[in-house]
């Protein structure tokens, strides 16, 4: 049982974006991705989710393989992701931005369609129910009517962790999640990323911060030009050699 990709590879033009990569995603686990800017790691992360579609290899999820699947599919065999930039409708309530998450495993049927209208109240007040309780989980804010666009932007990055977490997915894929924000809001999302582990779910942490990625991981992958050039405990692979000197390099670049 696991969401895993076997000799990933794709180009665009004459740029290699990766190069004959896997990864696995066990429930119960947090995956670690890590690299410098350009390594791949959004790419790969884009060709787990039917973002972006696999020249060579395939991904698979429990043994199925679903390299060609569209992404709502994906999302009704329990994938779920957050983006870099979080996606969210900065006008709407918080309560309604996280109620967004709830996206229904399987198509709806037609007698759920023709329910009755105070059927269709209960569950609405069923899943903002679960909502607060995520809004709480998060600490997002005390009001779950407030606009959205009032949350700062580390509460917007927990926001769409939440919102991700709604729909109880299986596997849950979140692209630089404590990109910009402060120690609070990451000591929120850290917990909140063992405990969607402790829960069962898989979880894929791609994040430029190695030592973020470090802390939570059971197990690290680290991509330098499109290829795995470190895999293992996050120990060894912090201090593996291709991984300081790549780190090293972007720092004098950055310099």
């Amino acid at each position: 049982m696991s969401l895993s990709a076997q000799g990933i590879s794709i180009r665009f033009g004459g740029l290699v974006a990766l190069s004959g990569v896997g990864v696995s995603v066990d429930p119960g686990t947090v995956t670690g991705l890590v690299g410098p800017n350009g390594a791949g790691k959004t790419t790969l992360f884009n060709c787990l989710t039917g973002v972006a579609m696999p020249q060579e290899g395939k991904v698979s999820v429990d043994g199925r393989d679903i390299s060609g699947m569209r992404i709502e599919d994906r999302i009704r065999l329990g994938i779920s992701r957050t983006f870099q930039t979080p996606r969210l409708d900065l006008r709407a309530s918080v309560a309604d931005a996280v109620m967004l998450g709830f996206t229904p495993r399987e198509p709806q049927s037609l007698l759920q369609a023709v329910l009755p209208f105070s059927r269709a109240r209960a569950t609405e007040a069923r899943l903002r129910a679960r909502a607060e309780a995520l809004i709480d989980e998060f600490q997002l804010t005390t009001d779950p009517d407030m606009p959205a666009g009032e949350l700062s932007l580390g509460r917007l990055r927990l926001l769409e962790v939440a919102r991700a977490l709604a729909s109880e997915p299986r596997y849950l894929l979140l692209d630089e999640p404590a990109a910009g924000i402060d120690d609070v809001d990451r000591g929120l999302l850290a917990s909140a990323i063992r405990k969607a582990a402790g829960r069962g779910l898989g979880v894929l942490l791609v994040e430029h911060n190695v030592a973020f990625v470090a802390d939570l991981s059971d197990r690290m992958l680290a991509l330098v030009n499109g290829r795995v050039v470190a895999q293992g405990v996050p120990s060894a692979v912090v201090s593996d050699p291709q991984v300081v000197s790549a780190y090293l390099g972007e720092q004098r670049v950055a310099a």
